[in-house]
């Protein structure tokens, strides 16, 4: 994916050719329809607003989020596609989810963890 692609390549750059990286807040937003690369649509209504992550050590290659990024309030008339994962405004990755998530009186809560690996 060339997302997560650039955003390697600005990391690499940083550690061996001298140069800083400074990155944004990390964020993840939720995509109805498909991936936001592909023209999903971000959610909007309700509560709804981008998530900030946070991270665990790195090991073995592979950042976590300590804590599962928690949507709540979500409007009723968004089925959940996707998910894309920002630094700052940039897209950095993105991932279908295993099946849609369709908010609901019984359950209008989505949570996702979230983890990077380069291999």
């Amino acid at each position: 994916m060339s997302a997560q692609t650039t955003f390697i390549n600005n990391l690499l750059d940083a550690a061996f050719n001298g140069g800083t990286y400074t990155g944004g807040t990390i964020k993840m937003g939720l995509f109805t329809g498909n991936l936001p690369s592909s023209g999903g649509t971000e959610v909007s209504g309700g509560s709804y607003v981008r998530q900030t992550l946070s991270f665990s050590a790195a090991t073995s290659k592979k950042v976590a989020t300590s804590a599962n990024a928690v949507f709540s309030d979500l409007p009723t008339s968004a089925t959940i596609a996707a998910y894309g994962v920002y630094d700052g405004t940039t897209l950095i990755d993105e991932k279908l989810l295993d099946a849609p998530f369709t908010p609901g009186t019984t359950s209008n809560e989505l949570d996702i963890s979230y983890y990077f690996q380069i291999t």
